[in-house]
């Protein structure tokens, strides 16, 4: 058995790990509400942009958009937004897995997080550019990956374009998705629009939008403000899952330490009590020797 200084240095250990994790536990949680926060604001501009889409339903499947037109020549190109640090679980290896299963080897692979960077090394996949975005996230920081990936397509360098992210289902399950970005599908516009067919609330009326220049022109400028809100949606969602992810891996640590400082501490009284013991059996025996 361990001797009693050894045990009380690793109870003492345990328990600072414990603290450590502890508050890293407290902050994911601080920074996953932010993050939901966050996703909950931008869907007022969803809301927004749908409403428009529904006046310009009859225009979305005359729309020759390029944004729209899909392409038979160029590569694949997928964006995999994953974390910047570790202590998250298994979510960015469940990511990765879903990269391998879902998505082209032979595509180009562009990343949020530099967490998977040695994955896409390892693996000999195509890794063309990597952005780490600042805590908490500024959209004009997104503004350069969309740029990026708005002019692939138009250039024809890029033939689709993908996201890979960790969907948020609830605070203990985040589920690796693949989502379409480009071309911009005409089913995908229309399910927004009907998203935005809601009956009007009081004090609020129907009529009629007037739309200047015209309602192509309009719609083709919306084109590009969609592709990138809906990217950053997405990211954020990304955002809401890593920390859900990093609380709970953290509070798993955090109850695995308090676990192992009970058997530490039950250790120690066990070994405390050996000594005690053979201290009055040593005390016994000279006593009788004495006698």
């Amino acid at each position: 058995m361990a001797s009693l200084r050894d045990i009380k240095r690793r109870i003492k250990s345990v328990k600072n790990t414990s603290q450590i994790t502890k508050a890293m536990q407290m902050v994911a949680s601080a920074k996953m509400h932010r993050a939901q926060e966050q996703a909950l604001r931008g869907r007022n501009y969803i809301g927004a942009l749908a409403n428009i889409l529904t006046h310009l339903k009859e225009e979305i499947s005359q729309l020759d958009s390029p944004l729209m037109t899909p392409r038979e020549e160029g590569k694949d190109l997928v964006l995999v937004v994953n974390t910047d640090r570790g202590l998250c679980g298994g979510l960015n290896t469940n990511l990765f897995r879903e990269v391998r299963e879902q998505c082209p080897h032979d595509a180009d692979f562009i990343t949020i997080g530099a967490k998977l960077n040695v994955q896409f090394a390892k693996y000999g996949m195509n890794l063309v550019a990597s952005w780490s975005l600042a805590d908490p996230l500024e959209l004009v920081q997104l503004r350069p990956i969309a740029d990026f990936i708005r002019k692939g397509f138009l250039d024809e360098t890029y033939r689709t374009v993908r996201i890979v992210y960790p969907r948020f289902v609830n605070v203990m399950v985040q589920a690796p998705s693949v989502r379409s970005l480009l071309p911009i599908r005409e089913d995908e516009l229309l399910e927004v629009a009907q998203q935005g067919s809601s009956k009007p609330e009081e004090g609020e009326t129907s009529g009629d939008f007037i739309l200047e220049p015209d309602a192509k022109t309009v719609l083709a400028t919306i084109l590009p403000l969609y592709l990138f809100y809906n990217m950053v949606q997405l990211v954020l969602e990304a955002r809401a899952s890593e920390q859900s992810a990093r609380m709970v891996a953290m509070k798993a640590a955090t109850e695995n330490a308090k676990n192992l400082i009970d058997d530490l501490t039950l250790d120690y009284n066990k070994a405390r009590q050996n000594q005690i013991t053979n201290e009055l059996l040593e005390i016994t025996t000279a006593m009788r020797a004495m006698e």
